[in-house]
């Protein structure tokens, strides 16, 4: 005799199978990204993988060699990889002097926890499922509320002057998105910005970073005197504290807890 499966029970097969697709390894082994072994392509692939945790984790860009990002896989969708992180502490400016010939590199731990930086990120990637590359940029204040500044797309990224290509925003602050992404990028030995009068890396603590004339958040310096705030950073200017609805030290440039850049990838 035939007996038919319960809703219930094909229910908690199908829920079954997910859970088995979505991971390599038995309870207790290591999952995907968990190991060099276990490296995908990107947050994204294993994010599609059904890997939904954030952290570190390996991957494999070229299919070859393993390196390690930090994948946020619970905000706006999942599927983001740490380009940079301005953390607060002592000596933040002197990480942001990265110099041009640098701009590609890496330095520091791909963590939200310290200071990072991985310009071989801002190399234009797009996978299967996104239309176009998106950005994403994140600031927690210094009462821990974090939120998310703004969203973008691009069309591609110059890699000789460091502006993005066809950037659009999407969602969020206007005035962060042009003064910190959209416009230019400078370093302590290369002027790409817009300001008019100088080079807002040199006129602002040897920051690197994007700048459109000059900021509404700096990786690392003031702009009030004296500039290097004892060396601490990063900081936000108060109008976007407001429109963001953070915290203040109550200065016009307000330190906070950290900035961090994603891109869907």
């Amino acid at each position: 005799m035939t007996t038919k499966s319960s809703p219930a029970s094909l229910s908690c097969a199908v829920a079954l199978l997910v859970v088995l697709t979505a991971s390599p390894a038995a309870a207790g082994e290591p999952g995907y990204g968990e190991t060099p072994d276990l490296a995908m392509q990107s947050c994204q692939h294993l994010f599609a993988a059904g890997v939904r945790r954030s952290g570190l984790y390996y991957l494999k860009p070229d299919g070859t060699q393993a390196i390690t990002a930090y994948c946020e896989q619970e905000t706006q969708g999942g599927g983001w990889a740490l380009v940079y992180n301005s953390v607060l502490g002592i000596n933040t400016l002197d990480f942001w002097g990265i110099l041009y010939g640098d701009r590609l590199g890496r330095r520091g731990r791909p963590s939200l926890d310290s200071n990072f930086y991985d310009g071989s990120l801002y190399v234009y990637r797009k996978t299967e499922f996104v239309s176009a590359v998106q950005y994403m940029d994140v600031i927690e204040d210094l009462a821990g509320k974090t939120v998310v500044a703004f969203t973008a797309q691009v069309g591609g990224f110059n890699t000789t002057t460091m502006r993005f290509l066809s950037p659009q925003l999407l969602t969020g602050s206007e005035s962060l998105y042009a003064h910190n992404f959209a416009a230019g990028w400078s370093a302590p030995d290369y002027d790409g910005d817009t300001y008019v009068s100088g080079n807002c890396a040199t006129r602002y603590g040897l920051v690197t970073q994007h700048y459109g004339s000059c900021w509404v958040y700096s990786l690392g310096a003031d702009a009030e005197s004296p500039l290097d705030d004892g060396r601490v950073g990063p900081h936000l200017y108060k109008t976007i504290i407001t429109e963001l609805q953070l915290a203040t030290d109550g200065t016009n440039h307000s330190r906070v807890r950290r900035i961090s850049r994603f891109v869907r990838w």
